[in-house]
């Protein structure tokens, strides 16, 4: 067990209460939307500011478990268990990845609300990873495997976030299209902001998964044995790889935008993680 793992669950813990303070926190008003009210009451400025304080508290403890949790891959590379050789590692590396992303892009963007269901996630596959037993089956591999899997492992986690704001993008339009105007709504970005956050993490997240793609066929026409090509792990990346291309290209040539935008990058997501399911079912090896 890595010496910081205690630490890095509880600071998980603490941004995972923060996140939800900040959604359903006693300072809420069921009248008041920044986003579509400008002119508010003093009192209303102030569950504002209330509001925006925890935030920023809950970023601030995320950022600290993100670095606490970056000393114990670290310290378990030391002892050879690095997350491409170990399943087990690969899945909190994944989970590690997919907290930065998130840091990122909410640097830039108010993304609070998508924080409700991303860090609870990451905490949840950082215990799987630590708590489930391991195989003891570890090889070493080549720095193009390592190249490939850690840029398909980045770039599946930009996919998840475009994802959770895809789907934070459908329910937000869905309520408001039945003139609903719940919480998601009031706290979260705008639809605006979640369409351009859709754009630009599934177009850094492409560019990353289109690499991998090309680092792992080399990876595998270099390993004797094995499908190959026609790996299981290496079809279904292929399939979100077409996904996501054709999402961009709609994007790009006809406009393609919106909740039509939104449904395909789910199902584009939901392809990549199939592909780190089955590298962790198969115990982490092949591409």
């Amino acid at each position: 067990m890595p010496p910081l793992f205690p630490a890095t669950v509880a600071l998980y813990g603490i941004a995972c209460a923060l996140f939800f303070a900040h959604l359903y926190g006693p300072y809420y008003s069921p009248y008041y939307s920044p986003q579509h009210s400008p002119q508010h009451s003093p009192q209303q400025g102030q569950r504002q500011q209330a509001a925006t304080g925890v935030s920023s508290l809950a970023r601030i403890a995320l950022a600290l478990a993100f670095a606490s949790h970056a000393v114990d891959i670290g310290w378990l590379c030391t002892k050879g268990m690095h997350p491409v050789v170990d399943a087990k590692e690969a899945l909190s590396f994944f989970s590690w990845l997919l907290c930065g992303a998130y840091l990122v892009l909410s640097s830039r963007y108010r993304l609070a609300a998508i924080g409700v269901v991303l860090v609870p996630m990451t905490l949840v596959l950082d215990l799987a990873a630590r708590l489930s037993p391991g195989n003891g089956a570890r090889s070493a591999v080549s720095l193009l495997a390592i190249v490939h899997i850690t840029l398909a492992s980045l770039g599946v986690a930009l996919f998840a976030v475009a994802a959770c704001g895809a789907v934070l993008y459908l329910v937000e339009e869905r309520n408001l299209k039945q003139h609903r105007a719940g919480r998601l709504f009031r706290r979260g970005p705008a639809l605006e902001t979640l369409d351009t956050l859709n754009r630009r993490a599934t177009a850094v997240g492409f560019t990353l998964f289109t690499v991998a793609l090309i680092t792992g066929a080399v990876w595998l026409l270099q390993t004797p044995g094995g499908d190959g090509l026609l790996s299981a792990q290496y079809l279904l990346s292929s399939v979100a790889w077409l996904v996501y291309a054709g999402l961009i290209a709609a994007r790009i040539g006809v406009g393609f935008r919106g909740r039509r935008a939104a449904v395909l990058t789910v199902a584009g997501a939901l392809t990549a993680v199939a592909v780190l399911v089955v590298y962790l079912v198969r115990g982490g090896r092949g591409a």
